[in-house]
């Protein structure tokens, strides 16, 4: 079967991002840990720069989300996802002359940068999705997208089969091998592969800056003031539905945090892992892959007979099952593991098993909430993708950077008890937006299109699906001044 335009579109983008998360996210992993590694080295940084940088960056992230929408919209989405990955590479050519002045400064600049990269990225996808291809296009790029996730682990399990963190850090330079036989080339200065991932991500901004035009391109508009974007932006915020999806944008953000930085950093310090807990590391990023790729796949399978479940209980299944990852970490690994080595122990003796399971299931988790996010705002928010998908940054970004903030005050127990009372918050409120605000009937079965109207708070949004893209037909376009909606 032939796939149509959007889809082969949605295939290329995903493509690039596959390229630019390999190297940032394999980097990412082990950026805390480096960063301790190399001050017990030489004391010339922060032991905890890793989480300050991490922090710098969701800050700027959250101002930038919700500024950029109008420059989105003039230089169109695919040169604001350009500026993005340019941003990346700017950042991770740090990690050669590793300081924290240009560590905190390119955060910042990262911070916005990945901010044109997201909000570029989800008017890209909502241009390039129908009615029929919704489900199947989130899910599909989320597939790909994670496959970053995958090679990386492996990249960095070869990398530590046979050397620790330290051991990384300490080397001056290719380290010659005793014998051709034990020759291992993954075992070599970490600067090395900060120029293989900054060369892969200038692959992915390469492909990026040939993407073609969007296949459904929505009707021309004025551009928009910044003015005129804050108000509409602010519009969209305070409608109720906006209101309850924010609880699961703020989950996303202490999710996407907990298992990219904080529980990684916890297997690394648990030394009751292991000798080598970098190696160890390593393969729980691999788990993790699998586990994003493993929900990416099975929802771009069924597709649009996900409907059938709805959202919000595929959310609330989702949540479920992080809540259980949690209490199976709270159990097994000491409570000062994310803020040093440690020797200590959990409840029960720390275990290589559970904490491999653990990453897989945090991953599933994560990707089923996320694609079931996309689903909702290329659904609801076609005609104002950039204000949405903004909101939804700024919201995750601003968990996340509460989440790095606290990390160095926080114990493994404080974490957990946030994320878990923000994951109870998000199933009930998952629940609460589609009986209220998007209606199964009315949601997935409707075919024709009509006029928009403006809302009315007591009834359920009405989203008109065809092949062309999908509306709201009970909710304020926000048109520019002197115009009317369509």
């Amino acid at each position: 079967m032939s796939l149509d335009t959007g889809t082969r579109n949605v295939v290329r983008l995903s493509i690039s991002f596959m390229l630019l998360f390999f190297a940032y996210m394999s980097q990412e992993f082990i950026q805390e840990p480096l960063i301790e590694a190399e001050h017990r080295r030489t004391g010339l940084i922060d032991p905890h720069a890793g989480y300050h940088s991490f922090a710098i960056l969701y800050f700027f992230f959250t101002i930038a989300c919700l500024l950029i929408a109008p420059i989105v919209e003039t230089i169109t989405a695919k040169w604001s996802m350009v500026i993005g990955f340019m941003a990346y590479v700017l950042f991770q050519a740090g990690f050669i002359w590793l300081n924290s002045a240009y560590l905190y400064v390119t955060s910042a600049i990262l911070g916005v940068g990945a901010a044109f990269l997201w909000v570029g990225q989800g008017k890209y996808l909502t241009e390039n999705c129908t009615g029929k291809t919704i489900e199947r296009n989130t899910a599909l790029t989320w597939l790909i997208f994670k496959f970053s996730l995958l090679g990386g682990g492996i990249f960095l399990f070869f990398m530590f089969q046979n050397q620790t963190m330290t051991e990384l850090v300490a080397t001056g330079g290719v380290i010659p091998p005793p014998s051709l036989f034990s020759y291992n080339p993954f075992q070599f200065q970490y600067k090395i592969f900060v120029y293989i991932f900054c060369s892969i991500t200038f692959l992915g901004c390469l492909n990026t800056v040939f993407l073609p035009v969007s296949a459904y391109l929505p009707e021309k508009k004025e551009t928009e003031t910044l003015a005129q974007t804050l108000s509409a932006t602010f519009k969209i915020m305070r409608q109720p539905p906006m209101l309850l999806l924010s609880f699961i944008f703020l989950y996303t953000g202490f999710s996407r945090s907990f298992w990219i930085a904080i529980y990684p950093t916890c297997i690394k310090f648990t030394t009751q892992l292991g000798e080598n807990t970098s190696k160890l590391l390593a393969i729980s990023c691999i788990a993790t892959g699998i586990g994003q790729i493993l929900a990416g796949g099975i929802f771009s399978i069924i597709g649009k007979r996900a409907r059938i479940i709805g959202k919000d209980w595929i959310c609330v299944i989702a949540c479920c099952i992080h809540l259980g990852i949690f209490v199976a970490i709270f159990l097994f690994f000491p409570s000062d593991a994310p803020l040093h080595p440690t020797d200590k122990i959990g409840y029960f003796q720390p275990s290589v098993h559970v904490a491999i399971v653990c990453s897989g299931l945090l991953g599933f988790g994560d990707a089923i909430i996320q694609t079931q996010v996309y689903s909702y705002l290329c659904d609801g928010y076609s005609k104002e993708s950039s204000h949405a998908f903004a909101l939804f940054k700024f919201y995750s970004a601003i968990s996340s950077t509460i989440a790095f903030f606290i990390s160095k005050y926080f114990t493994l127990t404080g974490h957990l008890v946030l994320y878990g009372s923000f994951a109870i918050l998000s199933a009930i409120t998952a629940v609460i937006a589609q009986k209220m605000y998007f209606h199964k009937t009315q949601h997935f079965f409707q075919e024709n299109t009509s006029k928009i109207h403006p809302m009315i708070s007591s009834e359920p949004i009405k989203i008109q699906i065809t092949d062309s893209g999908s509306t709201i037909s009970n909710m304020p376009s926000f048109p520019v001044k002197g115009k009317e909606a369509n």
